[in-house]
């Protein structure tokens, strides 16, 4: 069975970082609705869903997939070049390890 990792969006969403887009307000509600949407599809393509709760300090870190690459046999934790993104990795490093071998 295929496993999707997400995590819960931060009450801080809206101070997510930005690069090339003008600061525009999230609706929180509505980016739950669809993320709870996205759960939803996962599930029902049959991914046994982990559901990490909210990091109320990181903005970002409804975005698991920026902070890991996962492949058959082994899961690499990356190293964000953004400051606020780097404690994303602890949490994300606990939650794949019951799943296997995980990298730097």
């Amino acid at each position: 069975m295929l496993t999707a990792i997400t995590r819960r969006i931060s009450p801080r969403c809206n101070t997510c970082e930005l690069t090339h887009l003008e600061r525009q307000p999230i609706d929180l509600d509505l980016a739950r609705a669809q993320h709870h949407g996205y759960e939803t599809a996962l599930r029902e393509l049959g991914c046994d869903v982990i559901s990490l709760p909210a990091e109320p300090g990181l903005p970002d870190s409804v975005f698991v997939e920026d902070v890991t690459l996962v492949f058959d046999e082994l899961a690499i934790v990356t190293r964000p070049g953004a400051d606020s993104r780097k404690p994303e990795t602890a949490s994300i490093a606990r939650a794949l390890m019951p799943c296997g071998s995980i990298g730097p």
